[in-house]
């Protein structure tokens, strides 16, 4: 059975500045689906909208203070009446990481009634959540994307979104397949009878001189019947046999298994087949897992880009599994 590995995902606390609307809502909801892939059942960022109606008609600084007060010190996003027509909302750091900011930057206005500046970006409701992401491990920063000098007060018309080579600085549509060809990976574990393996010189060059040895894939029908499509792996060497099989699985955007459209509830969705359990990983493992995947999508790109295909290695004889995997694994290393 094709078991998907589940994360707890971060979550975003969400402040409105007006009477909060179900239109201000629905684009929220509806952006962090997208851009976190939700469809797909393992968001990495939900959000959760809290309507607090004291909150109504305070600045990005009020309400950085409010919560500071009440022990809420996390990163925040603010809604407001223009969320739904320009599909942004505004992120706004902790204060300790603005403190931060404000003494190492230079070219920062600062206004002498507030005790520190406020950090903070407009930016495209489906970007945010790969934004942070992005910036979470050192790839960008708020410092870096926002409008130069700073001024905490500054509307920022020209609203901050997320883009990726080679779409350029075009808006993303999360929804297309086409444009998000990052979408919709997913970590699974597999029977040894449900993967293949492979030690195909035109696949394994993609991923530079220290190539692995072979590769590992669902197989056709192991993909189609979980909703998936044949996704290229890096593997130390073939597993024995009868053993589970971790890899990354690449999700088929047209299967029933992931129906397009957004839920009542847009928040976490669950994607598990029938019988399925779910399987936690730490976030340690996470780490090494975006890892891998990020080197395992650009091999996936120059394969489709080529127009390779995957050529199967034999399956170990099941009478003599020990021996025929081991001459598998030796093939594979000396490139036969």
């Amino acid at each position: 059975m094709v078991i998907i590995a589940h994360y707890p995902p971060q979550v975003l606390n969400a402040y409105s500045t007006v009477p909060l609307t179900q239109s201000i809502i629905d684009t929220t909801q509806h952006g962090f689906y997208d851009g976190t892939s939700a469809r797909f059942g393992n968001p990495e960022v939900v959000v959760t909208i809290h309507n607090r109606t004291d909150f109504h008609g305070l600045s990005h600084y009020g309400l950085r203070v409010a919560l500071d007060t009440e022990g809420a010190l996390s990163p925040f996003v603010v809604l407001d009446d223009t969320t739904p027509e320009l599909d942004a909302v505004w992120y706004v750091e902790t204060t300790a990481k603005s403190q931060y900011l404000d003494s190492v930057v230079d070219d920062v206005v600062t206004y002498p009634y507030e005790n520190f500046t406020i950090w903070q970006i407009h930016i495209r409701v489906p970007d945010l959540p790969i934004t942070q992401m992005a910036w979470s491990v050192g790839a960008g920063s708020l410092s870096e994307s926002v409008p130069s000098p700073y001024d905490p007060h500054d509307p920022q018309p020209n609203i901050f979104h997320y883009y990726h080579y080679p779409q350029g600085p075009e808006l993303l549509n999360w929804t297309d397949p086409n444009q998000f060809v990052w979408g919709g990976y997913l970590r699974v574990t597999a029977n040894w009878s449900e993967v293949m393996w492979s030690n195909d010189p035109n696949i394994t060059k993609w991923f530079g001189p220290a190539h692995p040895p072979v590769m590992v894939s669902l197989t056709d029908e192991a993909a189609r019947a979980n909703g998936f499509l044949r996704y290229f792996n890096s593997a130390d060497k073939i597993a024995p046999p009868g053993k589970v099989v971790d890899l990354g699985a690449k999700c088929d955007w047209d299967s029933p298994r992931w129906p397009k459209g957004y839920p009542d509830n847009p928040g976490v969705v669950s994607r598990a087949m029938p019988g399925e359990k779910a399987r936690y990983v730490d976030s340690g493992e996470r780490q090494n897992i975006r890892r891998t995947e990020s080197k395992e999508r650009h091999v996936q790109a120059q394969i489709e880009k080529n127009g390779l295909r995957l050529i199967p290695l034999r399956r170990a004889n099941s009478k003599t599994p020990a021996i025929e995997a081991a001459a598998e694994v030796v093939d594979a290393e000396n490139g036969r």
